[in-house]
């Protein structure tokens, strides 16, 4: 990676000739174009300053050509007395420091400005006016005078969201565009300082003191993770740290420790994110507890988190998130996926309605070397493969292996509708396994069972369990036999908490494929 501050990286090991001056002349042009109508938002605000104040005005890629015409050949004069390592990477760095722009993170009022709203002339907005644009002006005011960018980015009106591919082309690049902009001004409206910030705090239940409602919506997830640089504003509009100490916070150990107490984020990802399909419930936890006005934006928001391409379906409803699971399983193959309670998916039962059928406080087990490991549940982490990675949505359901355990319904008790206790029996579980059974009652004859899912598989491709620190994390799954057809197949149950078990022994068996 190339040093944008840096004029240019020569190779004193290389002769600096170059063969054809024009084609490096071409390939600046290239990187710059592309740049341009690819990683940058389709309209951006220019910010002017006069004697009366602000004016600014919406400006499209071809403006942003045409004001920064002069770009390539500035890069040309850098470059060309030198051998430039990673020509392509370096040229585009480049072009990126000098193509900046701020980006604008926040809660959005009842009314903001649109793109309608917005002229293609300088425009002034005046002190008395309502809200909505009072806000966007002191975004514009801090990217200008605090952060020195002539151009601005904000999701109000900057799409024009009349038209589909517009918009569809907006939301599928918009981690991208948030991860591209020079800095990203977040404004909390709802916190006044620091201490106001210190005092924050998001439960289990998603519930906080006095949390400000930045830390509660969807999208701010992504706007949160994928810039470089962020700077948050408080209530008042003024920075939450001084600019004299930070420009950035994202390096700011003070307000990163804060908002990862609140967000469950680690500062490590606080610090530097790295979007792709790893770590789904402990990613899917940091959206669990936020909410979006449209239904179908709790999956589109999470595209740019989990480096997916989804088609954008307004209408579609819960679908959409159905949709970026089935696109994470792709890539993803790992147990730990299934790792969520609570209601399913309209569209398969072994899979989740939302994120906020992950649980707090589930972390990926790390995995050591086996001449590291210092006791037995270690070496068979190291030793033996977890769970079945070759998991797949069918048009038969969820192919999956498990190890399966039938099991014994004891008793019910605390039965209302639409919930009951299950005590369920298995000598092999060294306990009684006691679960909150969600949904419709099943009939007396039913037949149970419980698919252990992250089991450890011995050399002889069976599935086993032992005693560990940890419970092994389990599907409760029925079928009514008596009125099966013969097609019939075992159904995922829904269970207010995560079904976990402890061995009573060392138990091992063959591994049962099943269509869920």
């Amino acid at each position: 990676m190339c040093d944008p501050y840096v004029h240019m990286v020569v190779d004193d090991c290389t002769s600096a000739s170059r063969a054809d001056d024009n084609d490096f002349k071409s390939l600046i042009e290239e990187v710059f174009d592309e740049y341009i109508a690819n990683e940058i938002p389709i309209r951006l605000i220019h910010i002017t300053k006069d004697t009366q104040g602000l004016n600014f005005k919406l400006v499209d890629r071809t403006f942003i050509k045409a004001y920064f015409k002069s770009v390539p050949n500035n890069i040309y004069r850098e470059f060309r007395n030198g051998r430039v390592v990673d020509a392509e990477g370096c040229i585009r760095e480049r072009v990126k420091a000098i193509l900046k722009y701020a980006i604008f993170s926040h809660r959005w009022l009842f009314s903001e400005p649109s793109y309608q709203d917005m002229k293609t002339e300088p425009m002034k907005i005046e002190a008395e006016l309502e809200p909505k644009w009072k806000k966007l002006r002191e975004f514009c005011r801090k990217a200008r005078d605090d952060h020195g960018c002539e151009f601005a980015w904000s999701d109000t009106c900057c799409i024009d969201k009349t038209k589909s591919a517009e918009l569809d082309e907006s939301i599928r690049s918009m981690f991208r565009w948030y991860r591209n902009s020079y800095i990203c001004i977040a404004h909390l409206s709802e916190t006044t300082d620091l201490a106001a910030l210190e005092r924050q705090q998001m439960d289990e239940r998603g519930d906080g003191v006095k949390i400000d409602v930045w830390f509660t919506r969807g999208w701010t997830l992504q706007e949160l993770l994928a810039p470089s640089q962020i700077k948050f504003y408080g209530k008042d509009w003024k920075p939450l740290v001084p600019l004299y100490d930070s420009k950035n916070d994202r390096f700011s150990e003070t307000i990163m420790q804060k908002i990862s107490k609140i967000t469950h984020i680690h500062p490590n990802d606080l610090k530097s994110f790295k979007p792709g399909t790893n770590r789904v419930p402990e990613k899917m936890l940091w959206a669990s507890k936020r909410r979006t006005t449209r239904i179908e934006d709790i999956a589109y928001c999470l595209i740019g988190i989990f480096d997916v391409s989804l088609m954008i379906a307004y209408g579609e409803g819960n679908r959409a998130f159905f949709r970026l699971m089935e696109e994470i399983m792709k890539r993803y193959d790992k147990w730990d996926v299934f790792f969520w309670s609570g209601q399913c998916s309209h569209y398969n039962a072994a899979l989740p309605y939302a994120p906020r059928c992950y649980p707090v406080g589930y972390r990926e087990t790390p995995v050591k070397q086996r001449r590291e490991a210092g006791n037995e549940e270690e070496l068979n982490t190291a030793s033996c493969e977890t769970g079945d990675r070759l998991f797949a949505l069918t048009n038969h359901g969820l192919r999956i292996k498990v190890l399966f355990l039938p099991v014994d319904l004891q008793h019910t008790r605390d039965e209302s509708r639409d919930s009951r206790y299950l005590t369920f029996k298995h000598a092999e579980i060294d306990h009684d396994v006691v679960v909150r059974h969600i949904g419709a009652k099943r009939e007396p004859h039913t037949t149970w069972a419980i698919a252990v899912l992250d089991y450890w598989i011995n050399g002889s491709g069976k599935g086993f369990i032992d005693s560990r620190t940890k419970p092994f994390t389990a599907f409760l799954l029925s079928m009514d036999k008596l009125h099966a057809c013969p097609d019939a197949r075992w159904k995922k149950e829904m269970t207010e908490k995560v079904v976990e078990i402890r061995p009573a022994r060392h138990y091992v068996n063959t591994l049962v494929q099943l269509y869920l």
